[in-house]
């Protein structure tokens, strides 16, 4: 009841594979890759709003392949495939049928959320990974493996290398503890706590980092996030709208269907209980339940369940393969499946999305011309003090700083050695809290100097402008920069020389 059915299992999974690579090679970096790009130029044990496999990640792929598209996202593409191989190995470990794991390939590259971690160089990727990994590697250990064990701690020390929400890896494993007999009974075995006991080790560079720096990660993605909460219905419905966007409208309206089926057969109304159904229901409702929860007071972020979402199809693959509704609903099941595949028609098109006009904050492209006009006016005024490198440049919020920081690297790249690239800043210099950036380079240490201000959508943003007055002596816009593709203007930048700078106080 699936498209691809003349295509062999095998085959299939290899044309799974592909639209990642796709994507990988022709979409084009993001603001927020670039920003987990400059993390990997400042090699840490871990970063101030997280930890620190992405930037791992990028650094060794860009040692292998340049600062661009492919070098960011080398291993995100890997991590996409271990995703696909790894959701195939569990349900084949489960018994599943061949209806299943086809179902799985199917719905894995039909739900954006999951296509995105295949291209998308981000904390997701490896977090989703090691998630499914574990997930694996703990099915294996149900027998009592020690090896097993061992290799499920160093995925869970993985996922919580890549980002935090892998803590509820924590709850996932106790109920199985619980609740499934063949696990309950290694309470007083040494595989589970020699995983808890390597998981730990794994982590330790983040718990360093944190001590080291008061902690100030932990409390921005909990205490601080709560801090700013308020009790509203906006927050909620916004979370809601958008998983049905990014899980695939379709599989959204399915998914019900299958949690009530995956419950069932947990309970084991109508025979012996599912360890099957009590796994994924373990791995794949603790977190979006929580985030339910969270929503109902703060922001929470669409890419934030992606973790759950793999456990949530895989039951959804078994209830399709092994429930009655294909056999019930024979053209329903078929008009379904194909109204899934066609969103895989988007995939082609999806770098198009070049030509669009570009929002604040995620910015995509033009970055090029605008670092090369910025290095322009650089040149221009660092000779007037006789002080090489006098300059720095800086843009209004981290995500610009990223992009400014990327390509003014990538142009750095073709002068000569000696040619030293400035310190690039954010809005630490307004004296407001930069993320990352805070760590690399303070405002103080350049106080007196020059800069060079790059403020995309200027005309969106004047109040900007009037705070960065205030921390010069003098800020002179000279450039207006239009950036167009193939007849589409996407965004008009303005080029500022800033004088003397004061510091992050402001001066009124």
């Amino acid at each position: 009841m699936l498209p691809f059915r003349a295509v062999s299992e095998r085959h299939l999974l290899w044309l799974a594979m592909l639209p990642g690579v796709w994507l990988c090679a022709a979409m084009p970096v993001f603001a927020q890759e670039s920003y987990y790009w400059a993390y990997a130029q400042h090699p840490a044990l871990s970063y101030f709003d997280h930890p620190p496999m992405v930037a791992w990640m990028i650094w060794l792929g860009t040692q292998a392949f340049g600062d661009g598209a492919l070098g960011i996202r080398l291993l995100t593409l890997l991590c996409g495939c271990a995703n696909l191989l790894a959701g195939h190995a569990l349900l084949a470990a489960f018994g599943a049928g061949e209806g299943a794991r086809r179902a799985w390939l199917l719905f894995a590259s039909c739900a954006p959320i999951l296509m995105m971690t295949r291209f998308l160089a981000n904390p997701d990727p490896p977090l989703v990974a090691f998630w499914l990994l574990c997930m694996f590697a703990l099915w294996q250990a149900r027998s009592g493996s020690l090896r097993w064990w061992l290799v499920a701690g160093l995925c869970a020390g993985g996922a919580l290398l890549s980002k935090y929400s892998a803590a509820f890896l924590a709850p996932a494993g106790l109920l199985l503890l619980v609740f499934d007999p063949a696990m309950r009974r290694q309470w007083r075995r040494p595989g589970p706590w020699l995983g808890v006991a390597v998981a730990a080790v794994v982590f330790s560079p983040v718990v360093v980092w944190n001590v080291r720096n008061g902690g100030e990660s932990i409390a921005f993605q909990t205490t601080e996030r709560w801090s700013n909460g308020a009790l509203t219905w906006r927050w909620l419905c916004e979370l809601v709208g958008g998983q049905i966007g990014v899980f695939n409208p379709v599989i959204a309206v399915l998914l019900p269907a299958a949690v009530l089926w995956l419950l069932v057969r947990a309970r084991g109304r109508d025979g012996a209980p599912d360890v099957r159904a009590l796994w994924l229901l373990a791995f794949g409702l603790p977190l979006p339940l929580y985030m339910l929860g969270n929503a109902a007071f703060m922001l929470v972020k669409i890419n934030w369940l992606a973790p759950a979402y793999p456990a949530l199809l895989l039951g959804l693959s078994l209830w399709w393969d092994e429930s009655d509704f294909c056999v019930r609903h024979p053209v329903g099941a078929r008009r379904l499946g194909l109204a899934l595949a066609s969103v895989l028609v988007i995939v082609p098109l999806a770098p198009l999305i070049r030509l669009y006009p570009q929002p604040r904050g995620s910015s995509w492209a033009g970055w090029s011309e605008l670092a090369a006009c910025a290095e322009k006016w650089e040149e221009k005024i660092d000779p007037e003090d006789g002080i090489e490198g006098n300059v720095f440049f800086f843009a209004a919020d981290y995500k610009d700083a990223s992009q400014l920081t990327r390509h003014l690297h990538i142009l750095d790249e073709d002068l000569p050695p000696a040619h030293a690239l400035e310190p690039i800043l954010a809005q630490n210099v307004l004296g407001e809290r930069a993320l990352q950036f805070d760590h690399w380079s303070q405002p103080s240490s350049h106080l007196g100097q020059d800069a060079i201000f790059v403020l995309p959508r200027a005309t969106e943003r004047g109040s900007v402008v009037d705070k960065v007055k205030q921390h010069f002596a003098s800020v002179e816009m000279v450039e207006e920069v239009s950036i167009d593709t193939l007849g589409f203007h996407l965004m008009t930048a303005d080029i500022y020389v800033c004088r003397a700078y004061r510091g992050p106080l402001s001066t009124h």
